[in-house]
């Protein structure tokens, strides 16, 4: 589950000031039932990361690079389930 931790979404942000009334942010956060949140046994909260560390300056992989690590992956579950008659991926394989 995710949430924004106020209706603007700014409260306790690192940059920018929330622009909720008073008392919002806890009304906002009490309409979350407190039977759910005792269910969630992780609560994080994370700052924004900037636009400009999303992208990525490395070079991306082809559409030909791709292609090909999909296939020695195919080979690989081939010689794998070989001995298996009508498997041919990890999903197929029973328990035993």
């Amino acid at each position: 589950m995710c949430t924004n931790p106020c209706p603007c979404g700014y409260y306790n942000h690192p940059d920018k000031e929330c622009t909720c009334p008073p008392g919002t942010v806890q009304k906002y956060l009490n309409k979350i039932s407190g039977p759910l949140l005792d269910r969630i046994d992780l609560h994080v909260e994370v700052t924004p990361v900037p636009f400009s560390e999303l992208s990525t300056l490395r070079p991306q992989e082809n559409s030909e690079t791709i292609r090909e690590k999909v296939i020695r992956a195919r080979e690989i579950q081939d010689e794998r389930y070989k001995d298996h008659q009508g498997v041919y991926c990890n999903a197929q394989m029973s328990s035993k």
